[in-house]
């Protein structure tokens, strides 16, 4: 009996070391994305006069372009619930996707540095990019409710309890992306214009600017709704600023599938091929 204690003592200790060292990295592998994602959002904004005010003006001279022409030229406001709502909404939504898929392609490649001096997962520093615009995003997001709530234009109700999970789905795709953009972005500069003319292109078939009803005709939604971020557009507004406005799933039917299919691809092929080239970065650093 006591031989069969001691033989047994080891590995319980040993299991639980193990164990402990496990939850000490990943407690210092979360501290160091929480700090370098704190930052990064100070850094944005030191030495500038106004700040995180920058952060509201880009997204609101956006709104008042669009606004001038679609809604006073076109006229895209007409028969269209709510309609200055639905476009700062899709234009801050856009904004975050834009600029931190932007910000985080080149996480990697400008810290060079850091990564041959230092061991730790580098998917940190893009992690730490996104979640740095994320702050970023939630204080915007938070003053269109505040500001839309004031003038009575939110549309609350028991659907807007599922605005939590269409924010997840943005970040998971976000996050799919940044991780290709950033991993690739290392062995192809080129690769930084080319999704930056791509997102001028992407906006217009994201629904950010128009509604998909009445706007888009009934038998091209579905092709417009296999988009994830016209999806999650469109339903976020559903959430927040208008009852009106039908559910994804109405318009795409058995296909509402494929927007949450493309995001679980993406961040799928993110991973494989971030963890795939890391290997490699020091040397091309």
């Amino acid at each position: 009996m006591a031989t069969s204690v001691e033989t047994h003592l080891p590995t319980d200790a040993g299991a639980a070391t193990s164990s402990e060292l496990r939850r000490g990295t990943l407690r210092r592998h979360a501290n160091l994305t929480r700090e370098l994602a704190i930052s990064q959002f100070k850094l944005k904004y030191t030495g500038s006069v106004l700040g995180y005010v920058w952060s509201l003006v880009k997204p609101l001279m956006m709104f008042a372009i669009l606004y001038v022409v679609f809604a006073k030229l076109f006229h895209l406001d007409k028969g269209t619930d709510n309609y200055i709502f639905q476009l700062l909404l899709g234009i801050v939504l856009w904004t975050f996707f834009q600029e931190t898929t932007q910000a985080a392609m080149n996480s990697i490649a400008s810290n060079g540095n850091m990564i041959r001096k230092a061991y730790f997962p580098r998917v940190i520093l893009v992690v730490a990019a996104t979640l740095s615009s994320l702050m970023t995003f939630v204080i915007n997001l938070v003053l269109i409710i505040i500001i839309a709530g004031t003038l009575g234009k939110l549309a609350l109700g028991w659907h807007s309890v599922l605005l939590p999970l269409f924010l997840i789905e943005l970040y998971l795709l976000v996050l799919g992306i940044s991780m290709l953009l950033s991993s690739l972005f290392v062995f192809y500069r080129d690769l930084g214009h080319i999704w930056d003319i791509a997102t001028q292109l992407l906006i217009y078939a994201s629904a950010v600017i128009f509604p998909i009803v009445p706007t888009v005709p009934e038998r091209l939604r579905a092709w417009v709704l296999a988009n994830p971020v016209a999806q999650i557009v469109e339903d976020v507004r559903r959430t927040l600023v208008s009852s009106k406005i039908g559910w994804t799933y109405d318009f795409m039917h058995a296909t509402y599938i494929v927007p949450f299919a493309i995001v679980g691809i993406l961040l799928a092929l993110g991973f494989y091929v971030f963890n795939r080239l890391t290997p490699r970065f020091a040397e091309y650093l």
